[in-house]
């Protein structure tokens, strides 16, 4: 074998294996940029100009080998008439050395190989590599279309060899249900994995218990009626969260259900100190008796949000006025923050409903609310970008890890001169549900607030829950009792095998996430007392796997009540 073959094929490795795709003339175009081919070439054009190589003395180059020149008739290669000895084996007389050549025996010059998997066209059983037998894949030179690959719509092309474009159950088809009723929701056991509607088949939304009942889908709000109206398996819930015999004055009441004997017109359904049959407590900024008049000072003048202009947007007076944390004399600064100097644009806002339109987020007061994350609120992945920064301490934690992508906003507010705390609603959720479970690496949604009379000028947590998990992991001992900040650890968090609260649309749902569940905290302050309020959100350990709070119905609370953190289930 002439040593120069032997050049052209280690030049082939280092140039085509490093370089990859060829023009027509056997270079790879790059942009402008020629990039040499000299694939099974011991010499010739190298597709740029160049030369792949030079054939010895007595040696001639043909079809990019060197051939002995004395050959003139193909049939001696391998031996000629008087018995000399050519140097190479060429067993399909192609004048490809056997050594080299991908697809010994068979003539194939060209040495095409459409797949590169070194097997030369003719020899080969899958030319496109796609897995499929060139004898029965119906598109034998193209690796995107076989019986083995994915159907998908809109590219007008069968795929998947089945004789049907954009077919049923295509990889990236839609669901789609039969609507009977007309209410937007449809059967679910109509549904339908389509690339278009087809037929009755037309709406997206599933989940309709009853496709011959209007008022019944789970696009419609709960009524108090003795039955399940939203289709999610439980009936009248929300119709009395506080158990005093009295159903929300929102929502509709047929008849007389048994959840609320009473009747209808709770102002407050999260506390049973608040409905028509509780007398007014003067002075302390509520409507306890549910008449329309909320007693401020005493004086008749009522304690209520007074906000203006519109309340979403990302401006921090519209998460105040999302949030009713509209109080002119009772606010007295606000900001947003990142402790960990991050670049939190696009980390917080104020919705009117975040989701689709038939989840469970709907706002519990006003017709918006405000939302902190560890990233942007707007994307359809909450797994984040890891980017390797140093990360700032967490002064709530002990378990030493850093925090990153914190937000915070930060208020100075003075209470009422009736007031005896404050609530608020909320709803915590996260991409590190459920795999995180257990572990301390978990982001952390706190409410802190540190006030002269109340936390001795200390800035002090308050919403904490008991943990899902104590023997596993808690944030800190209190009386003898380990206890769980606001994370995926609290005994709160909804798994996915036990969902009460529907996220869909915040791609923070199962699988990819889960949730608290919405959740209220209230907290004692003293009257006139002007204290700092922070809620604050921030990843741990990582800046990925992102989370987000929705925070709601900021109110003033008087007289006696209970405090902590509760779930609205």
């Amino acid at each position: 074998m002439s040593p120069m073959r032997w050049t052209g094929w280690m030049v082939w490795v280092a140039v085509a294996g490093a370089l990859g795709a060829c023009d027509d003339g056997g270079g790879a175009a790059s942009g402008t940029q020629c990039l040499p081919n000299c694939a099974f070439k011991a010499c010739g054009d190298d597709g740029c100009g160049g030369q792949c190589g030079q054939c010895p003395g007595g040696y001639a180059c043909s079809i990019g080998q060197c051939v002995e020149s004395s050959v003139s008739d193909p049939d001696t290669v391998g031996g000629d008439a008087d018995g000399s000895t050519v140097g190479m084996v060429d067993e399909d007389v192609d004048l490809i050395d056997d050594r080299y050549d991908n697809c010994v025996g068979v003539f194939n010059p060209d040495q095409a190989d459409a797949d590169g998997d070194r097997r030369g066209d003719p020899c080969d059983n899958d030319i496109d590599g796609d897995g499929v037998d060139n004898i029965v894949d119906c598109a034998p030179t193209n690796p995107s279309i076989s019986q083995d690959a994915p159907e998908l719509c809109g590219d007008g092309i069968d795929n998947n060899c089945d004789d049907v474009t954009d077919g049923e159950d295509a990889a990236d088809c839609t669901d789609y249900f039969v609507d009977g009723d007309r209410d937007g929701a449809g059967d679910p056991a109509t549904k339908r994995c389509l690339c278009a509607p087809e037929g009755d088949h037309r709406v997206m939304v599933g989940g309709d218990c009853d496709d011959t009942d209007t008022l019944v889908s789970p696009l419609l709000p709960e009524r108090c009626n003795d039955q399940d109206d939203n289709c999610n398996l439980l009936v009248d819930e929300g119709c009395d969260d506080d158990g005093d015999g009295y159903c929300d004055a929102a929502l509709e009441i047929v008849g007389t259900p048994v959840v609320c004997p009473n009747g209808g017109g709770d102002c407050y359904d999260y506390s049973a100190l608040v409905s028509p049959a509780v007398a007014e407590i003067a002075g302390d900024g509520l409507d306890n008796d549910c008449d329309g008049v909320a007693q401020g000072d005493g004086s008749g003048t009522p304690i209520e949000p007074s906000c203006t202009g519109t309340c979403t947007g990302s401006t921090v007076d519209a998460m105040l006025c999302a949030m009713e944390m509209c109080y002119p004399d009772n606010l007295l600064s606000a900001a947003i923050a990142s402790p960990t100097q991050d670049n939190v644009t696009g980390y917080w806002t104020a919705l009117s409903h975040w989701g689709a339109a038939y989840n469970d987020l709907v706002p519990y007061a006003g017709g918006s609310y405000t939302v902190l994350g560890t990233g942007p609120w707007s994307t359809t992945d909450h797994e984040g970008i890891f980017q390797s920064l140093a990360g700032t301490p967490d002064p709530y934690s002990s378990s030493g890890e850093m925090m990153f992508d914190a937000v915070e906003l930060r208020l100075i507010l003075r209470a009422p001169p009736g007031a005896t705390g404050f609530s608020l609603d909320y709803i915590f959720m996260s991409a590190e549900y459920e795999e995180f479970i257990g572990s301390q690496y978990n982001d952390k949604f706190y409410i802190v607030l540190k006030a002269p009379q109340t936390t001795a000028n200390q800035k002090k947590i308050i919403n904490f829950t008991n943990c899902s998990d104590p023997g596993s992991y808690s944030d800190f001992t209190l009386g003898g009792q380990p206890w769980c900040y606001i994370a995926i650890n609290t005994a709160f968090s909804e798994p996915c095998t036990n969902v009460q609260t529907n996220i869909a649309g915040t791609w923070h749902e199962c699988p990819y996430g889960s949730s608290t569940g919405w959740l209220s905290t209230s907290w004692p302050i003293e009257p006139n007392e002007q204290f700092e309020l922070t809620f604050h959100i921030h990843d741990t350990a990582d800046d990925v796997w992102d989370s987000h709070v929705i925070i709601d119905n900021f109110r003033w609370e008087g007289g006696t009540f209970e405090q902590g953190t509760i779930s609205h289930h």
